[in-house]
């Protein structure tokens, strides 16, 4: 009761300084934006339900709008008012007066109950999405609102007071997806308020946009915290920011719609044949919707290798056939702002006639129980090597990073049948024996996939080598066949033949519970559990492992051979083609004869 307090006598120091001159917001200007189509939400259907990141909440009749039992991201989703969209949407299609009952009770009820300077409510990244979210509805629910004067007012009031309270507490201490949220929010409320105010907050949001633009986006498009789902989002908020300006008649900055250009291309390079992001990073796909829309380029991405070597991608495409592979060899993410990096330095996914089958774990929670956020954070959450058990980057907490990977020697090519990327990473270097893992991902005649590793240093060691299926997929755990590791990987009719060769033993898990593995998510709080397979070698370094990854509708032989220490030899026999592939450690490159 006593912290309540001091926050009402807080707020209302507060609410005098940011409330002083909302009298006159001066000539109001619509705002154009984009087209929005949002499916309304079936389980809000009486303003008491809330469901958020497959979670659902009654929060009663007034509103409980600190809920017990839901994480802050939970708790982000509801302040942030995304569902008055689905409201009035639905209001713009059908125009039920209840749709607008509904919103407009939700707002009163949380202009009452949530103070200025109120957390969560006030932090400032909902309150940014809040602020555009509530413009975006005040165009959607425009006919209502012109008949309805007081509660328009205060509506108005409230948007207000939130810019001017934004305004002094944008995110510049954690940068990063949040700060580009921020100056949106207070770009769209300067240009819809009139006063002299809201011009210094629209000025203030555009110069945090345009820098942000250079400073966060790297050359190849890509954002620099090297999650596929916030470049996602980022391109949105970009997007939507420029198409409102040309709306208003305004011209953006040369260069803006070229930068545009680009981020669209890399997010289009990196697409599945289902038309969905891979999930490296911190990563999900029902926080942003289908990626299609933001799409600007007309043509397709273009098959075979795409190289994005600045965020440190690298796109396989064959479009006839459905198959695509991309290979992270890229850093977790800026050194300022590691906190949506994973350890999953040289790992992958793959797709095979338009069906994953080699997946990244993605993510489940930010907020929930921290063993479930360590675990998709983890190495062993990803198709990449784990020495002595040790992560490749030292995570912690739930955003923080102490020593971490840095990817080293990164390179590519085409050519003789083959499109291949190699690199190695400085995690394990930290380890007794300094180790060294370098990998190299290839794919001949663009049907074979083939992975080899080199762990390099001194001593001897204990090595995982982990690959992780989709939930869909059938993987019973291969067989020892001579030197090799052999078994089959099978979807909707699509199967993957996989040869293991450098094991001691393979290991196959699903769902496990104690020490978690085989643990699947593309949404928030829904786990499901998938086939991981783990080959397992204990030995002395240098140390050679391999994967070869075929079709199933045609036959094929290979050989795995150690040339010495530094080279190793693989001979693929397919049905017409043969090939032999040379990996040189020394100096990090391919030959195929």
């Amino acid at each position: 009761m006593l912290s309540r307090r001091h926050l009402l006598k807080r707020s209302r120091l507060l609410q005098k300084r940011y409330r002083s001159h909302i009298g006159n917001h001066g000539s109001l200007a619509p705002l154009p934006f984009p087209p929005l189509e949002i499916e309304p939400p079936a389980e809000m259907v009486d303003g008491r339900v809330f469901t958020f990141l497959n979670q659902s909440l009654d929060l009663g009749r007034s509103i409980t709008w600190e809920p017990e039992g839901v994480d802050r991201l939970w708790h982000y989703q509801l302040h942030a008012f995304g569902h008055s969209l689905s409201l009035g949407c639905r209001f713009r299609d059908q125009a039920r007066e209840s749709d607008y009952r509904l919103f407009r009770d939700l707002v009163e009820k949380w202009i009452r109950a949530c103070p200025i300077a109120s957390a969560p409510a006030w932090d400032p990244y909902p309150t940014s999405l809040r602020i555009r979210n509530w413009l975006r509805a005040h165009a959607l629910f425009a006919p209502a609102l012109l008949g309805d004067t007081d509660f328009s007012r205060r509506f108005l009031d409230s948007i207000y007071s939130q810019a001017r309270y934004l305004e002094h507490f944008v995110e510049r201490h954690l940068l990063g997806n949040h700060l580009i949220e921020n100056g949106r929010a207070l770009l769209l409320a300067g240009a819809f308020f009139g006063d002299k105010r809201a011009r210094l907050w629209r000025r203030k949001g555009e110069r945090i946009l345009w820098r942000e633009l250079g400073r966060q986006f790297l050359a190849d498009g890509g954002h620099d915290e090297r999650s596929p789902m916030y470049h996602q989002l980022m391109l949105g908020v970009y997007q939507e920011s420029v198409q409102t300006l040309e709306g208003l008649g305004e011209r953006v900055p040369e260069g803006v719609q070229e930068q545009l250009d680009a981020m669209s291309r890399w997010l289009g390079a990196l697409l599945h044949p289902d038309g969905q992001i891979p999930l490296f990073n911190d990563a999900v796909f029902s926080m942003t919707g289908p990626p299609a829309p933001l799409l600007t380029d007309a043509e397709p991405p273009s098959d075979g290798l795409t190289p994005l070597p600045e965020t440190g991608y690298f796109a396989f495409r064959n479009g006839n056939a459905g198959d695509f592979a991309v290979f992270d060899c890229g850093p977790l993410g800026p050194d300022h702002q590691p906190g949506h990096g994973h350890c999953d330095c040289l790992s992958y996914e793959i797709s095979v006639a338009g069906h994953r089958l080699i997946v990244d774990s993605g993510v489940g929670t930010y907020y929930g129980e921290q063993k479930w956020r360590d675990y998709y954070r983890s190495t062993r959450a990803h198709n990449t090597v784990q020495v002595d058990d040790e992560e490749q980057s030292e995570i912690w907490h739930r955003f923080r990073v102490a020593r971490r990977a840095y990817p080293d020697r990164v390179q590519w090519g085409s050519g003789d049948g083959i499109d291949w990327a190699a690199g190695s990473h400085t995690g394990y270097r930290r380890l007794p024996g300094k180790v060294s893992h370098r990998r190299w991902f290839c794919w001949l005649d663009r049907r074979y996939w083939l992975i080899c590793d080199l762990l390099t240093g001194s001593g001897l060691h204990r090595l995982k080598s982990f690959l992780h299926f989709h939930p869909d997929v059938d993987a019973p755990s291969p067989t020892l066949r001579g030197d090799v590791f052999a078994g089959k990987a099978v979807r909707d009719g699509t199967a993957l033949r996989l040869f293991l060769w450098g094991g001691d033993s393979v290991s196959c898990s699903r769902g496990e519970e104690g020490e978690l593995q085989g643990w699947y998510a593309t949404e928030f709080n829904r786990q499901l559990a998938n086939s991981v397979w783990t080959m397992h070698r204990d030995g002395k370094l240098p140390i050679w492992m391999a994967y070869l990854m075929s079709p199933d509708d045609e036959p094929v032989s290979t050989r795995f051979a150690s040339t010495g220490g530094t080279r190793f030899q693989v001979q693929v026999q397919g049905d017409h083609e043969s090939h032999s592939v040379v990996f040189d450690g020394e100096n990090g490159g391919v030959i195929c004869r």
